[in-house]
């Protein structure tokens, strides 16, 4: 019977542990969720506006990374404020959510590179 007293609040206190440890790990992704969507967002909308004589190759690849990039964040956003994660596997899904915002980031970074190069290449 301590036994299992024992176990029961060792588990309590894990799990608060847990808890705990995914309240400091939401805050600041929520935090650079925001940011980074809404520079990617106000760089697509200048990105879009600008006049153009001609459409290029690489104008695709921007906007497919720029696309790819929004989707992504907004997927990361939702998956990080979401209560009903699997309290069970708590660990594999903020690692999968991590690797999903990790690689909005990239396309993101990837279609403004390719963006910046375009303009210093065509002036």
């Amino acid at each position: 019977m301590r036994f299992y007293i024992l176990a029961s609040i060792i588990n309590i206190n894990l799990k608060f542990l847990i808890d705990e440890n995914i309240q400091n790990y939401r805050q600041p992704m929520v935090t650079s969720i925001g940011i980074i969507l809404g520079f990617v967002l106000g760089f697509t909308g200048k990105w879009a506006t600008e006049p153009i004589t001609e459409t290029q190759i690489s104008d695709y690849f921007v906007s497919i990374g720029l696309l790819t990039s929004i989707i992504l964040l907004i997927i990361a956003l939702y998956r990080i404020l979401n209560n009903n994660y699997p309290k069970d596997n708590t660990a594999k899904y903020y690692q999968k959510t991590l690797k999903i915002f990790i690689i909005g980031i990239s396309s993101a970074f990837i279609g403004i590179i390719i963006s910046i190069f375009q303009t210093i290449l065509n002036h």
